[in-house]
């Protein structure tokens, strides 16, 4: 970054990766906590340079639309699928290949913004092109829902070159369709980013074919009828009826609903709505979570 203004390279880099820069997620010894305050270049350069917290960035901006995107492989074989899916899209989509610890991430940039349940569509008829499962819980789209209420945030991911918090180690930035290393300083790897059109996801979101959907037990299946008035709170129910000591408002844990072997579990601010973020889990519920409702219907120990 000697070469160029460090400020105006980072502000570049907090406009172009996540979906929104008004508030962004920070590493803490309890693990990732938002924060509902401006990403600034500042912010960034800190984290680039370890002399902060890592930063990430929310995917996904109100009501859902984003102009960005990402794949998390978080598997053994994570950068060799990165890069198949990179080179699967290269004529129309140029991408980028960034390893992480588990696996890689791949990083999409868009010319304009598009609606985030097209971006998603479009992200699960490519992995359905390279014969992957779509929904793999240990493949995460980003943005990682279709859309967010006023004052929901959606899913952060850590943004390209940041240290990995436990490790201090930065992730490697490469051509996705060329598998040749960018950088190595941030300027040169922004400078030779280039755009996505929009438009070109129309195509993989229409080859998309979603699974056929089974009936659910009526225990699962949403009644015609509003619920109930409910005025307890998720973290008890969780606590009390779900086993899970750690359960606090506005909190990631692991999910007691399935094998977790990363908090994947988030509860709202609100303390009245719980979201799994792994699409097979009955409290994930097609991205809507469950209510306190329906989470003491579902509990274990009810």
């Amino acid at each position: 970054m000697s070469s160029y203004d460090p400020h105006q390279v980072a502000l570049y880099y907090v406009h172009l990766f996540p979906a929104r820069n008004d508030v962004y997620s920070r590493w803490t010894p309890e693990g990732w906590r938002p924060v509902r305050e401006p990403l600034t270049a500042e912010v960034a350069i800190a984290g680039l340079r370890g002399t902060g917290p890592s930063i990430s960035g929310y995917m996904i901006a109100h009501p859902g639309q984003s102009h960005t995107f990402a794949v998390d492989f978080d598997r053994e074989d994570g950068v060799e699928l990165a890069f198949r899916m990179s080179k699967l899209i290269r004529q129309e989509m140029p991408t980028y290949v960034e390893t992480s610890r588990r696996g890689a991430h791949l990083w999409g940039c868009l010319d304009n913004v598009a609606p985030a349940r097209l971006i998603r569509a479009a992200l699960r008829g490519m992995l359905q092109a390279l014969d992957l499962d779509a929904h793999d819980p240990k493949i995460e789209l980003r943005p990682g829902t279709d859309s967010v209420d006023q004052d929901g945030l959606g899913h952060a991911l850590r943004l390209p070159l940041m240290p990995h918090p436990k490790t201090g180690k930065r992730g490697e930035f490469y051509d996705g369709s060329t598998s040749m290393p960018m950088g190595p300083k941030l300027a040169d790897i922004l400078l030779n980013i280039r755009e996505i059109p929009a438009a070109s996801l129309t195509k993989w979101a229409e080859a998309y074919k979603p699974p056929q959907v089974a009936f659910l037990p009526s225990a699962y299946a949403r009644p015609h009828e509003p619920f109930p008035e409910d005025d307890s709170h998720a973290s008890d129910i969780l606590r009390e009826l779900w086993g899970v000591p750690n359960a606090l408002p506005g909190r990631s844990i692991k999910c007691p609903a399935h094998e977790d072997s990363m908090p994947s579990l988030s509860i709202l601010r609100d303390d009245k709505r719980v979201i799994c973020k792994a699409p097979h889990c009955t409290l994930n519920n097609n991205d809507h979570g469950r209510g306190t409702h329906e989470l003491r219907t579902l509990a274990p120990h009810g």
